[in-house]
């Protein structure tokens, strides 16, 4: 068996193992990244690629006002008294000086992103603007032979038809037809991609999720930092309590890699694995994650049986979307995220079997309510006019796609709200009432049900130009149409408790020596209830950071 010597190796190459093979390297150290798939990049390259960092530097230049003191109120009020102060106090510290390094020393550059405020503005600490960062649009092509290996964004999200748009994008997407300036935009969009395709195979403009990973990924390689990809971890390897290295298996070759400074966990966490989906994910039969294949819970499972633990109750045990899938003829499905182009959106509403809603459309989470009332599964509903201007699901605006995902039975049309009921199986005398009731809403402004519309934060996935409330329209004209939908996840918030410097904690709740747990692999310090968006982003590139530099030893 082939064995090597490495200072630190860091399993996994989602943004939380990138960053911190990325910290470490530039601290000096030979570092191995491992990762099971053929592809770098996680569940990160397939999200926004926010981060939400309270104090820090771009938004102080700016001119926004933050503290940490208002940070830290803000965040106890959101996640409660299942907060752990530690992890909070180290938060708020490296933080700032995560995204400093990130901006002064590597390829990992990031800007203000406006328009998203914290998601709970009735809290003390709450702001407006100052606290999200995004990262900047990459050139893939600086990557060079390595964009093959980094995962390609999901299509149903910022990629349609595989060209990647950021949220900058979306204004001239919206205009083109009204816009000479938004339709030459969109016209060099779509031909660089077309001659990226010919070129590379893909879009080398990656904007998002894809941007902050491939910027991360460039940043490891400027730094020295050995990848390895389609090389899963098979054990944990250990001497006298300590962990000492890792087994992987590489081209069908057992390796055993030995880490003199120790070993990070950061492989995604359990969405794949069905032990812990059952004991931790409600209705795990008809759940939907978005998260990474390869995220099957064998580091975590690893570092179990070495004598760690989870971290108590969280208040979600996942980062909660509404999915709905596509059937296609060869058996896989095609799963999309319904989070801000439709379910909020006016003249859109979401019913149970029963023909009853369940809840605030327009919230940020819509599965607790779908968990809370067991209104598993459900259906999105709305009518013609609704699905020509906004789309529905895997039906973009303007209707792109509609006559396709009708024929493929994704989409449910009727001439009629009972024949759409009698097509779902939904109770048709109460979707009847349901829609009439939720009409009147619609022409009053007021939903008198679930509040929708009544808060700030429910416009950002409403419709700002419609009134009197951007998130009410009515249900009225014909065809109707219906898209079922799931609980799912975009990340799993159970994982294994770590101190302040991301060390594993053994049962005698000491740190097990060389051993440390980041991203998924780490219980999220917000419970399963994050402060705004990019909150899951931000700890992963947070605490792999601050794991490198306790490898590293570095002095504070």
């Amino acid at each position: 068996m082939q064995k090597i010597i490495k200072d630190v190796v860091v399993v996994g190459a989602g943004g939380a193992g990138l960053s911190a093979a990325l910290t470490a390297a530039a601290s000096g150290l030979d570092v191995l990244l491992v990762e099971k798939t053929p592809y770098y990049g996680g569940t990160t390259a397939w999200s926004g690629g926010g981060i939400w960092v309270p104090c820090n530097s771009l938004g102080r230049e700016a001119g926004y006002a933050d503290s940490e003191s208002d940070a830290s109120a803000y965040i106890k009020a959101v996640v409660g008294p299942t907060l752990r102060e530690d992890l909070l106090a180290e938060f708020l510290r490296a933080a700032p000086q995560m995204v400093d390094f990130m901006q002064e020393q590597t390829s990992t550059q990031f800007a203000l992103h406006l328009g998203f405020p914290d998601w709970f503005q009735e809290l003390h600490g709450a702001t407006q603007a100052g606290r999200l960062l995004a990262p900047v649009t990459f050139d893939g092509r600086q990557l060079g032979d390595h964009l093959k290996q980094l995962r390609e964004p999901l299509r149903e999200f910022n990629a349609p038809a595989g060209m990647m748009l950021g949220f900058d994008d979306m204004p001239h997407i919206a205009n083109v037809k009204k816009s000479w300036r938004s339709l030459v935009h969109v016209l060099k969009l779509v031909v660089r991609y077309l001659r990226d395709r010919l070129v590379y195979g893909r879009g080398t403009r990656l904007t998002m999720g894809n941007a902050l990973v491939g910027r991360l990924l460039k940043s490891c390689l400027d730094a020295g930092v050995e990848l390895w990809h389609s090389s899963p971890m098979l054990e944990l390897m250990t001497d006298d309590g300590a962990v000492t290295g890792v087994e992987v298996e590489r081209d069908g070759e057992k390796i055993q890699i030995t880490a003199r400074r120790g070993v990070i966990l950061a492989s995604g966490g359990f969405s794949a694995n069905e032990r812990f989906r059952q004991q931790f994910i409600p209705f795990p039969d008809q759940h939907i994650s978005m998260v990474c294949e390869g995220n099957n819970g064998v580091a975590i499972s690893a570092a179990l049986d070495l004598g760690a633990g989870f971290d108590g109750a969280n208040i979600s045990n996942a980062g909660w979307l509404v999915v709905s899938v596509l059937e296609r003829p060869d058996g896989t499905i095609r799963k999309f995220p319904h989070l801000f182009l439709d379910r909020g959106k006016p003249g859109c509403i979401a019913v149970n079997l029963n023909g009853e809603r369940f809840g605030n459309e327009s919230a940020t989470n819509l599965v607790e309510p779908m968990h809370r009332t067991a209104s598993v599964p459900a259906f999105l509903v709305a009518d013609h006019a609704f699905v020509k201007k906004y789309g529905l699901g895997l039906v973009k605006p303007r209707g792109l796609g509609l006559k396709k995902m009708v024929e493929q039975g994704y989409l449910i049309r009727a001439s009629s709200l009972q024949q759409l009921a009698d097509k779902t199986g939904i109770a048709s005398e109460n979707l009847l009432a349901t829609v009439e009731r939720f009409n009147s809403f619609a022409e009053r402004g007021v939903d008198e049900d679930f509040g929708r519309g009544s808060q700030q934060e429910d416009f950002h996935l409403g419709d700002l130009n419609h009134t009197p409330n951007p998130c009410l329209g009515p249900i009225a004209q014909g065809p109707f149409y219906a898209v079922k939908i799931y609980p799912g996840d975009s990340t799993t918030t159970v994982g294994l408790k770590v101190d302040s410097r991301a060390r594993v904690l053994g049962g005698d709740a000491e740190p097990i020596p060389g051993l440390c747990a980041v991203g998924l692999d780490m219980n999220s310090l917000w419970r399963g209830k994050a402060p705004s968006h990019g909150g899951n982003n931000t700890l992963s590139l947070t605490f792999g950071f601050v794991a490198a530099r306790s490898l590293a030893d570095v002095a504070e």
